[in-house]
């Protein structure tokens, strides 16, 4: 079968890691619909050449409808800040998805992640929700590739405060910092191998830098210095402001202050080629 005769879903195709895959499935031939609550505004991100299907994963009558025909399904949901958002997102949101795949037919589910999501390491909302969530795509049968992507050098402009960037807490940890374009390459690769199929597949970007000297690579290009708070800084402010993103962000900081990179990219890198895009490289081309 040709790429141009199988139809993947991506379902948070219009976001900052969503994007660019189904961009990519495009490029590389597939026949890409997109869910989306607003068709609208859905087109105004991607343009033409999709298929724009209206509705919304939480709707199990206009997700089974999205999913007919299809040979595979992308998930690329986010939940958060709070408990209940991470859950509804991160755990039932993927456990709808899979569970409906199944049913449907489809011929396999992709599923971004993180490195640090393990029952050991699931010491957040977050990080429980995606064990779980995980977990019921596991259980639900229908074949899948779970992507442990390591941070995407497309995150470093978050950290942006003013004119300057701030570095929540000590993150002490070498990091494989991987570009989104790298990351979308690959997914797309392991819709056309059946090698990729039931397996938690690392990424890895080329280079490892911590935090803060990713940091450092990315204001040199800018003009902006690093700041430096604490978790325990942020949460408080978090708390006394009642923003609850800072203190999402305090307790996702805290959670990688402790936690480094496990696995390895080896089988990733085997099968869909490994990412080649450095962080100065990245960095350049934003400049």
């Amino acid at each position: 079968m040709t790429n141009s005769s199988k139809t993947i879903l991506v379902i948070g195709g219009t976001g900052m890691l969503g994007k660019p895959v189904a961009q990519e499935l495009k490029a590389d031939g597939f026949d890409v619909h997109i869910l989306a609550r607003s068709i609208e505004k859905a087109k105004s991100i991607l343009g033409d050449g999709y298929e724009y299907i209206k509705g919304d994963y939480e709707d199990a009558g206009s997700l089974k409808a999205a999913m007919q025909g299809c040979d595979g399904a992308h998930i690329n949901v986010k939940g958060g800040p709070t408990e209940a958002d991470f859950d509804r997102a991160d755990h039932l949101g993927v456990k709808r998805i899979a569970e409906t795949a199944k049913v449907v037919g489809v011929g396999r589910v992709t599923l971004i992640s993180a490195y640090a999501v393990s029952v050991e390491k699931a010491d957040t909302p977050e990080s429980r929700s995606k064990v779980k969530g995980e977990a019921a795509l596991k259980s639900s049968g229908v074949p899948y590739t779970i992507f442990r992507a390591s941070w995407f050098m497309e995150t470093l402009p978050l950290f942006i405060q003013g004119k300057s960037l701030s570095q929540i807490g000590k993150q002490i940890h070498p990091l494989h910092w991987v570009a989104v374009e790298d990351y979308a390459r690959m997914v797309s690769k392991s819709y056309q191998t059946d090698e990729t199929l039931n397996k938690e597949l690392y990424i890895f970007g080329p280079e490892a830098y911590t935090m803060g000297e990713a940091l450092e690579i990315y204001g040199k290009g800018k003009g902006l210095k690093v700041s430096k708070m604490s978790t325990s800084m942020l949460g408080l402010l978090g708390t006394l402001t009642f923003n609850t993103e800072w203190k999402s962000m305090a307790t996702l900081m805290t959670h990688y202050e402790k936690w480094g990179e496990d696995g390895t990219p080896e089988e990733a890198n085997r099968l869909l080629g490994a990412p080649k895009i450095s962080l100065k490289e990245w960095c350049e081309s934003k400049r």
